[in-house]
């Protein structure tokens, strides 16, 4: 089943394709560092969308986790504020029309690491 997680990352994979200018985005407030990943209102959201294609649930192995801690269980290194200077934040309208499918591989097909899946071990969490 997929998670919010999941969705949130495959739109933010969609939306790079789509605006290949994004490079970055803020940092992450310390409020939204700390709140849980899980949330009710998510499911709730993506469960009263007939046309979602999926039903979400909460899934108790993560329910405690806050998205600082989580970030760090799937590696996420801390960006050196240097580095973001010059860089810019690109926001778009909620209007914006994603496509129904993608595929990264043919998307990028220079891209020689996106067909490779690294620390397998780690969806045994």
């Amino acid at each position: 089943m997929a998670t919010p997680l999941r969705f949130l990352t495959t739109f933010q994979l969609l939306l790079s394709m789509v605006h290949p200018n994004v490079i970055t985005v803020e940092q992450l407030s310390k409020v939204k560092l700390n709140s849980r990943i899980l949330q009710d209102s998510v499911v709730k959201t993506v469960n009263e969308n007939p046309q979602a294609g999926w039903k979400a649930a909460l899934n108790p192995r993560f329910s405690n986790y806050i998205v600082g801690e989580f970030k760090h269980i799937l590696g996420v290194k801390p960006t050196p504020k240097k580095s973001l200077l010059g860089v810019p934040v690109i926001t778009h309208d909620n209007s914006l029309t994603l496509s129904d499918n993608f595929d990264a591989i043919t998307a990028w097909p220079q891209c020689s690491t996106i067909g490779r899946i690294l620390g397998e071990s780690c969806a045994s969490l």
